[in-house]
């Protein structure tokens, strides 16, 4: 009997000594795989600002001085998912518009006409349009030139009838119809009273009476909101002024270059010539 006890003794040893080292060959094991061998570095705000800054370099250069105040374009593009070659120039929906254009504009980077009424959303954008609410819904639009204390609406003009013309400087300035939308590629031609007569109607008959103060350098500033709330601002430096007659070629030329032509009839009290203000955008 005492022989039995003995062996189970020293069994029972065996199992204990297994059973330990099972433990530890476990406790190894969990501690390995889950052991942070690379531990997270934590980002100071300083590096996260730059790192940001880096990532919008690409397309503040696009937009030069035109503020913009909504998220990140790499989230944007990373929503629509856009490919990453060539992410800021490329126009995957074939509009004629690059996706840093759609980003600013709210529009669908991968749907021609993102509001669905027929018209694309460069060609929306091109006749004043708004591209992101359907029917014939126009961007407010507001000219500030702080150098001689403007600020003024701008009135999309639909015909270039002299008339309906007039009838537009009422209420503001008129952007000449089937000119460059500001901050676009071409010439945005807009028009101002520099005097008028003292029974026309409107409260902005003599808006551009000081137009003859800016200099080259000066700077004229258009704000621009649509209906889905994006508020687009685009800044213009003067890059020229001349005195001329109002059928001189030079005043609706093509650019290549995004530029705003400011146009008011001089001297003050005639309409013989006009004074002319040439601007380009800030890059």
């Amino acid at each position: 009997m005492g022989e039995i006890f003995s062996k189970i003794k020293v069994y029972l040893k065996r199992v204990a000594l297994l059973g330990g080292l099972s433990l530890v060959v476990f406790s190894i094991a969990f501690f390995l795989v889950n052991l942070n061998i690379d531990p997270v570095r934590e980002i100071s705000p300083e590096a996260a600002s730059i790192k940001e800054a880096k990532t919008n370099e690409e397309f503040k250069k696009r937009l030069g001085s035109s503020d913009i105040t909504f998220a990140w374009f790499p989230d944007w593009a990373k929503i629509n998912q856009l490919a990453a070659d060539n992410v800021y120039d490329a126009d995957p929906d074939g509009d004629g518009l690059p996706n840093y254009w759609e980003y600013v504009y709210g529009t669908n980077p991968n749907l021609a006409d993102t509001d669905g009424d027929g018209f694309s959303d460069k060609q929306e954008i091109a006749n004043g349009y708004d591209p992101d609410a359907p029917g014939e819904v126009k961007p407010l639009v507001s000219v500030r030139i702080d150098k001689i204390g403007v600020e003024v609406p701008m009135v999309w003009s639909q015909s270039t009838d002299e008339n309906n013309m007039l009838a537009d400087l009422e209420k503001g300035v008129g952007h000449y119809y089937q000119t460059a939308s500001p901050g676009q590629i071409g010439n945005a031609v807009i028009s101002g009273h520099s005097s008028n007569y003292f029974w026309a109607k409107g409260d902005y008959n003599h808006i551009f009476k000081d137009l003859n103060g800016l200099e080259k350098g000066d700077t004229v500033t258009v704000k621009m909101m649509q209906k889905n709330g994006r508020i687009i601002i685009h800044h213009f430096n003067v890059a020229d002024k001349f005195v001329t007659v109002p059928d001189d070629e030079r005043i609706f030329a093509a650019t290549s270059g995004q530029t705003l032509t400011l146009t008011t009839c001089w001297p003050l009290g005639t309409n013989f010539k006009r004074l002319i203000i040439k601007a380009e955008l800030v890059k």
